[in-house]
This record gives C-alpha cells, sequence and structure tokens, in this order.
C-alpha cells in the first residue's frame, strides 16, 4: 500500500464523516490518493464496532473455518462438514438425522456474535426473503428453526457445484453468456419481489451438474420498500470488487446496484478478472480519472470477445446508477440481441452518454455555441471518416464470404468432397460472425449478410440439395439470418430483394420444422408466411434476374407442405398459380416440379388418372436426358420418377394398383441414386435419397422377390448408419427396420426378423416416439407395431398379435387430433389397413365374432367414401376389397 495512503487513512479512520471531509477539503490530496482512501474507509464502522473489532471477527470466523468441523445438530438436521463462512454467519453440509428420509441441505447459522440484535434481524430477515422466492436459478428454502440455545438456523436447497467463474472458465464464450442470462432471470425474478440481493459475486453464484446457476446468500439483501437499511453502516458484508459505487459510499441502494454487480459478474466470466482488479497484464492498465477508476474494456483483456460487449458493460457499470440500464431485463434483453446478431441499446446510446458526462464536468465551456458547433463538427468528421473505412473493410469480407459460397458450388460437384464443405462453412460462418457485429443500421449490409447466413444453412442442413446433415446448426443460422433480414424490412418495407430472402427463409425453416418434427402447426405457418412475402415480392414487379430458381423452389415446396398439412384446396390454388407463371416465364423445369406437387394433391384426393398424367409431364418436363446432368436436376427428376411409381403402386396406400409398372419406375430411380449416392459416401442428402428410394422398391419386392427386397433394406440401412447424430437417419432405420421385418417373415428367417424389430423399438425410444400415449396413425410407431404383430403371428402368438393390433387401435385414437378417417382419404386407408389386418389375425385366432365387428366397419368406411367420390376406381376397389372374406 502506498505510504501516503497508508498514513492518511491511520489518521481519518476513528473520526467521523464530517470530520474526515474537513480534512480532505484543507488538504491538497490527489485524486487518486482520495480514491483510494475513501475506498478503505467504507470498510470502517460508523458506528458499533471499531475496524480493529471487525478485524478480530474475520479472523476468528477464518479460525473456524479452518477447524471445518459442525458444531452439532439442527432440529431434525446433522452437520457434515463446513461448506463456508463469512459475514454473518456459517454455511454446513447437513443430513437429516430423524430416518424420515434421506436429505442433504445446506444450513446456515449465525456466526458466534450472533447475539447481536442487527446481526439476528438480518439473519431472520434473509430466512424471510428466501421464503417468499420460488425459482430455478435461486437457492430455495426448505425449513427453519431455532438449536436448543434459542439461535435461528435455516435449511437450503444443498447445491453441489462450482462457483460460476470456474465453471464458466470451461465453456465457449456464446455458452456463458447463455448461463449468464439464466443468472439475470433469478435476478429479475428477485426484484420483481422487491428484493435487492446486493451481494452478487461468483462465489454467491454456484453452477450444479445439470448447468443451472443458482444464486445464494441474501444476508444483506433489502426490500425496495423499506424505509431505513439497518446494514447501511453498521456492517457492510459486501465484496469490493464486485459492490457498486454507492454501496462503497454508503448511499441509498437501488435494483441499479444489482445490475452493477451483474456486469462485474459478467466482466470476471468474460475476462478472468473482476473489473477492479489490474491483473497480471501490463496492457490491462487501471487509470484514474478525476478520482474515478476507469475499467479496461474487456476485449482488450480477451480480443476474442465482441466489440459489443464493451458498449454493454460499460453501461451496466457506470459509475451513476441513473446511467446504468433500467432493469436487470434491460440488461439481458442486450446481451440476447447480442446472441440473436441484432443491435444493442447500449452502443446506440453511447453518443448521448458521453455527451451528457461532457456537459457535467465542462458545463461552463460548453455554454458557448461555437465550441459545441466546433465538437460537434469534429465528430461528425471522425464519424464519417471510420464510416468509410468500415464500408471498404465490409465490401472486401462480403467479397470474399461470396467466393467461399461459388466455391461451394464447385466442390459439390466433385465426389469425397464433405469435408471440404465442413471447411468452407465453418470459415463463412467465421467472416459472418465478425461483420455481422458491425452492421447494426446498415439495410445494405444486413441484407448481404442475412442471405450469406441462408446460403451457409443450405449447405449445413437444408434438405433442399446436397448437405452435410447438421439440421439443427442449420436452423439456428436461418434464425440468424431471418433477424437480419427482418431489420431490413424494419427500414425499408418496400425492398423486393429483402421481401423474396424472407420468403425463402420461411420456406427453409418450413422444411426444417417439417423434417426435425417440430409441434405441430409450425411448418404450416412457415408454409404461409412464405407464400405471403412470395405474394408481396411478385405484387411488385416481375422475377429479378438470377432468381428464378429461388421464387419456384420456394412455390414448389410450400404448395407440397400445404398437401402435408391437409390443406388440399389451398395447395392446388396455389399450385396452379405457381404453374401458370412458370409457363408464362418459359420455366420447363420449375413447372415439372410443380406438375409433380401438383400430382401428389389429386393422389391424395383419389383422381388417380389425372395424378399419373400430371406426374409423367412433370418426369417427362425433368428427365435431363444425360448422366452426366446437374446434381440438382437428377434428383429433382428421382422425385418425379417416386410419385409417378407411388402413384401406380405404393402397398396398402393410394394407388393404381398396377405393381409391376411401379417396380420398374421405382427401379430406374433407385438405380440414378444409387449412382449419385456413390459418389460421395459422406453426402446426407443423396444418401437419405438413396435410403428413401430404395425402401419404397423393397416395399414392393416384398410380396414378389422378399430376397432382393431384403438386400435393398440392408443396403439402406448400411448408409444411414454411416450417419450419426441425425434424427432423419435414425427415422430412415426405423422405416427400413420395420419394412424388412415382412419379406424376412417370408423367407423364414425369424431370428433375423425379431433383431431388426428390437433395433426399430430402440431407436423408436431414443426418439421419444415409443411408448407413448397416443401414436399417430401412419407414423413410424405404427408401423412398427404392425410389424411386430405380423412377427408374432407368424411365430405362433396370434392372441399376442391382436392384443398388439388392439393396443394399437386405442393409441392412435387417443392422438391429438385423431384421425379423420371419414374425410381424409389418406387416414382411412391407413385405419382400413388395421382394421383389415386386425381381422385377419381375430380369424387365425378362430374368433370370428370381433373379425366380423372389424369388417363390417371397414366395409362401412369405404360406403361412405363411395358417396363421397362416386364412380371413383380406387374406392370401388377397396369397397369390392372390404366386402370379401
Amino acid at each position: 500500500m502506498n505510504q501516503l495512503v497508508r498514513q492518511l487513512f491511520e489518521e481519518l479512520a476513528t473520526l467521523t464523516p464530517a470530520e474526515r471531509e474537513s480534512i480532505l477539503a484543507e488538504r491538497p490530496v490527489a485524486p487518486s490518493v482520495r480514491a483510494e482512501v475513501e475506498s478503505l474507509l467504507s470498510f470502517d464502522l460508523a458506528q458499533g464496532d471499531n475496524l480493529s473489532a471487525c478485524v478480530a471477527d474475520a479472523a476468528a470466523e477464518m479460525l473456524r473455518a479452518a477447524d471445518g468441523r459442525p458444531t452439532g445438530d439442527w432440529g431434525p438436521y446433522r452437520g457434515v462438514r463446513l461448506l463456508g463462512s463469512g459475514g454473518m454467519g456459517a454455511v454446513y453440509l447437513a443430513e437429516r438425522r430423524d430416518g424420515e428420509i434421506e436429505q442433504k441441505v445446506a444450513v446456515k447459522l449465525l456466526a458466534d456474535g450472533g447475539n447481536r440484535p442487527a446481526w439476528r434481524e438480518r439473519f431472520l430477515k434473509e430466512r424471510q426473503l428466501l421464503a417468499s422466492l420460488n425459482h430455478p436459478s435461486i437457492v430455495h428454502v426448505i425449513d427453519a428453526g431455532h438449536t436448543a440455545d434459542g439461535q435461528p438456523y435455516l435449511a437450503m436447497e444443498y447445491v453441489d457445484g462450482v462457483a460460476i467463474d470456474l465453471y464458466a472458465a470451461r465453456t465457449a464464450v456464446r455458452e456463458r453468456l447463455k448461463l449468464f442470462l439464466r443468472v439475470c432471470e433469478g435476478v429479475a425474478y428477485a426484484h420483481r419481489h422487491l428484493i435487492v440481493h446486493r451481494d452478487l459475486k461468483p462465489s454467491n453464484i454456484l453452477v450444479d451438474c445439470s448447468g443451472q446457476p443458482k444464486l445464494l446468500d441474501f444476508g444483506i439483501a433489502k426490500l425496495l420498500d423499506e424505509t431505513g437499511d439497518s446494514t447501511r453502516t453498521v456492517e457492510r458484508l459486501l465484496t469490493p470488487n464486485y459492490a457498486s459505487p454507492e454501496q462503497l459510499r454508503g448511499s441509498s441502494q437501488t435494483t441499479a446496484t444489482d445490475v452493477y454487480s451483474l456486469g462485474a459478474v459478467l466482466y470476471k466470466l468474460l475476462t478472468g478478472r473482476s473489473p477492479h482488479e489490474t491483473g497480471g497484464n501490463p496492457a490491462a492498465t487501471v487509470e484514474v480519472i478525476a478520482g474515478a477508476r476507469q475499467i479496461p474494456p474487456p476485449t482488450q483483456l480477451n480480443p476474442e470477445l465482441p466489440s459489443d460487449l464493451d458498449y454493454i458493460l460499460r453501461k451496466a457499470l457506470r459509475t451513476e446508477p441513473e446511467e446504468r440500464y433500467a432493469s436487470v431485463d434491460a440488461f439481458a434483453d442486450d446481451i440476447r440481441a447480442l446472441l440473436d446478431w441484432r443491435p444493442v441499446d447500449a452502443r446506440s446510446g453511447e453518443v448521448w452518454y458521453r455527451t451528457r458526462r461532457f456537459l457535467r464536468r465542462y458545463w461552463l465551456p460548453a455554454t458557448a455555441a461555437t465550441v459545441m458547433l466546433a465538437g460537434l463538427s469534429a465528430g461528425l468528421y471522425i464519424a464519417n471518416r471510420e464510416r468509410a473505412v468500415a464500408q471498404r473493410r465490409f465490401l472486401e469480407v462480403r467479397q470474399l464470404a461470396n467466393k467461399l459460397f461459388e466455391i461451394d458450388l464447385e466442390v459439390r460437384r466433385s465426389p469425397g468432397t464433405t469435408k471440404a464443405r465442413q471447411l468452407i462453412v465453418d470459415t463463412s460462418l467465421e467472416y459472418l460472425r465478425r461483420l455481422g457485429a458491425d452492421a447494426r443500421g446498415d439495410p445494405e449490409l444486413g441484407l448481404e449478410i442475412g442471405n450469406a447466413y441462408m446460403r451457409v444453412a443450405r449447405v449445413q442442413g437444408v434438405p433442399t440439395s446436397n448437405n452435410l446433415g447438421e439440421m439443427e446448426q442449420a436452423d439456428e443460422s436461418l434464425r440468424t439470418a431471418e433477424g437480419l433480414i427482418q431489420s431490413v424490412l424494419t427500414a425499408q418495407p418496400r425492398n423486393r430483394m429483402a421481401m423474396l430472402r424472407a420468403a425463402q427463409i420461411a420456406h427453409d425453416r418450413m422444411i426444417l420444422a417439417w423434417w426435425l418434427k417440430r409441434p405441430k402447426g409450425q411448418s404450416l405457418n412457415f408454409a404461409r408466411k412464405s407464400a405471403a412475402w412470395l405474394d408481396h415480392y411478385l405484387k411488385t414487379g416481375g422475377i429479378d434476374n438470377g432468381e428464378t430458381d429461388g421464387v419456384f423452389v420456394s412455390y414448389t415446396n410450400v404448395v407440397k407442405q400445404y398437401m402435408r398439412e391437409d390443406q388440399a384446396d389451398e395447395a392446388l390454388r396455389l399450385g396452379r398459380r405457381a404453374l401458370d407463371l412458370a409457363r408464362s416465364v418459359n420455366e420447363p423445369r420449375r413447372a415439372g416440379a410443380l406438375l409433380e406437387a401438383i400430382a401428389d394433391i389429386y393422389r391424395q384426393r383419389g383422381d388417380l388418372d389425372e395424378a399419373l398424367a400430371a406426374s409423367r409431364e412433370s418426369a417427362h418436363l425433368l428427365d435431363p436426358g444425360a448422366e452426366t446432368a446437374d446434381m440438382t436436376q437428377m434428383m429433382n427428376f428421382v422425385l418425379a420418377l417416386i410419385r409417378e411409381g407411388r402413384i401406380l403402386d405404393d402397398d396398402n396406400s393410394i394407388s393404381l394398383g398396377r405393381r409391376q409398372e411401379a417396380v420398374a419406375v421405382l427401379d430406374r430411380a433407385f438405380r440414378i441414386t444409387t449412382d449419385i449416392a456413390g459418389r460421395d459416401p459422406n453426402d446426407f442428402n443423396s444418401g437419405e435419397r438413396f435410403a428413401g428410394v430404395g425402401i419404397l422398391l423393397a416395399r414392393e419386392l416384398r410380396h414378389t422377390d422378399p430376397a432382393r427386397s431384403v438386400d435393398i433394406y440392408d443396403r439402406a440401412l448400411r448408409r444411414m448408419a454411416a450417419v450419426k447424430n441425425n434424427t432423419a437417419a435414425r427415422r430412415r432405420e426405423i422405416d427400413a427396420l420395420a419394412g424388412s421385418v415382412f419379406p424376412l417373415l417370408q423367407l423364414h428367417r425369424y431370428r433375423d426378423a425379431r433383431q431388426r424389430l428390437d433395433a426399430a423399438f430402440l431407436r423408436l425410444n431414443q426418439l421419444g416416439l415409443y411408448p407413448a400415449e397416443q401414436i399417430e396413425l401412419g407414423s413410424l410407431a405404427d408401423d412398427t407395431l404392425r410389424a411386430r404383430a405380423e412377427y408374432e403371428a407368424a411365430t405362433g402368438n396370434v392372441a399376442g398379435a391382436v392384443d398388439i393390433c388392439e393396443k394399437l387401435r386405442a393409441l392412435i385414437f387417443a392422438a391429438k387430433p385423431q384421425p379423420r378417417p371419414e374425410a381424409s382419404l389418406e387416414d382411412a386407408v391407413e385405419l382400413s389397413n388395421i382394421y383389415r389386418q386386425t381381422a385377419a389375425l381375430y380369424r387365425r385366432g378362430h374368433r370370428p365374432a370381433p373379425a366380423n365387428g372389424l369388417e363390417a366397419r371397414r366395409l362401412e368406411l369405404w360406403r361412405h367414401w363411395d358417396t363421397k367420390l362416386p364412380h371413383n376406381a380406387f374406392v370401388r376397389r377397396e369397397l369390392e376389397t372390404a366386402g370379401l372374406r
């Protein structure tokens, strides 16, 4: 310690505040020395015990902590060991000793000086405060009581964890910020209950093994509506490195006090030191200006941090409480904005803050208008010069990012390039993150970066072209892109390119929501949003050069999504409108893709002749004609062949029942996907398409060539098994495993069939699809249970097979929403198949009565559809089959 500081402190320590102020005013004390002395004096006791007594108390407490032995039993709890001590008391790990239940708790007791009225009052208040709080980020009260000698104790949740700074040191910056947000939620909850913590620091925030932070030690907390504060000058039980300036001064404290301490905690999490430590980094100096410590920007200590954090922490750590964030929620909102690549409020408010500081410090010169004008002019000159430099840098990085995507387009045409594409994605994201942090308020740049994020997402995992299978990461990139594009549309509502990008991003999120099985309705919402933005875009002009593919891919897939969501009329209306547009701009390939979607609409309506005609026209338009065609063209042609094959015959589904023709068409599609998938064993999209076509072909072949059917199922399984940590791949595996049971039973390979079933149910369990309280009709769980019933019957357990089918039927009708066989032809087919299978099993078990009942229901179902679709060939065929025994 500086000798002058020491002498001055010793001289002032025993004086009253008024005497201290008088001496400091008379003497020419340097501001930095005065600041140091006042900081030390803030820990002196203005009334009650003197400094020596406090030191003695602290020393005694440290000796008790070193001893570490529990001091006895407290109510139903027996002490195990000391967890920590300080301030007013000590905390012990304890366990119940009454044998009622096994439970570990943390018991807090007053220190040996607990007979002091002020300490006892604070302790009892802490018990009451904690008992009024119920939040996952705040340690909760379990019990309270008094010991045999009348001392109060508090039993709390025992948090087996580590201090938040130690936990955060092992995580990435984004994870630290997300962890900190959970802390903010707990503090904000306390504030809403009018409680200020006043001692927020890393050691009072533990993170348990699940990653959940817990706020501890409300020992010096206060209620906002308290008229007095018993700890204001009597005992300053706080930590200087995290305490607010008003706490050190002994001034009035509000929620802004906790905002400051939270800022100090975040500063520690991001830099490894508190804002008031000089640390060992010579570059990280702490300046002292006008008696106040200037905190180094966190990026000075950790250059990897986004520059927005400098502004956020600078605002949270303002000396003046009124200049900080208005609430913890506002502080947290800026952190969320940073994580979402949105503008942060702290940055926009920095200029005004500096202006107010300037006026406060130099109010007399500032009254001169000429000085003000000169200062503003200089500031504008500097700002414009910095903007020009930034724009040049933006252009350079933008060009580099676009070049990376051009490279990806070339790379994807070559086999075995998955690792190279992953490197391209990682490199692009790194550049975009750096660029995105500085894109605030620049619509042109925001549009460019939003488009780039959308393109990255498509390489990552949007299954519209070959990708890396990283669907969750792709969805995160799309959310970032969406935020950027929406900021552009807010600034420029008539920006046509932003409208189109908004439509494309909604389209991509629609596809991911469907593939990832997000909550029902989410994919339909994205579909409608995409269609609406496409409509806005086309109402303001024609299709821009180079954007034709984007427009028609979005239209085609939105039409398909409408159909999946039972919006047939809406799908057909949008599909025809898009088809007319494609023909008007002479886009035969796009017309072909739309016809393929329209064919599916007709198929699900039972108009199979119309469906087949549309499908064949689609395949004709999409046929690239050359084996060396573009991979995307080939994949679109494969989709048209799949549609045609399923319309010709789809085992136990809506089709013309022309199996031989269907096998020929699907076989051609399978050969194409086999070739494409073989070019790059690591490409998920081509591998997934290969597996999907293979499963359809194998399902057709199981009736006529079960051996080849099993072989194709096996090839699909091998390809999907190579894809790790991917939900879509696991779903394809379940489909293949369950489907292969039927040809295996025909080949009398019962053991193999049982192994496939066990593997399928294991994956269903891992995905949370089964066991379940309800099962969706036609789902993977439905198909797998029906395969299990066939296995049980084939191996002699007919009663068990019947039981499986009956339970399945109950689970299907328990689903929300329930099947609609009277309104949906697809649901009618699926339910009819269950009736048929269960009735056949009853007859095998010599139980004709329930079999007759199910067959009657099936017949009634198809009579209903015969009325609804009179003279429909498919319905008539089902009706005739239902009438036979």
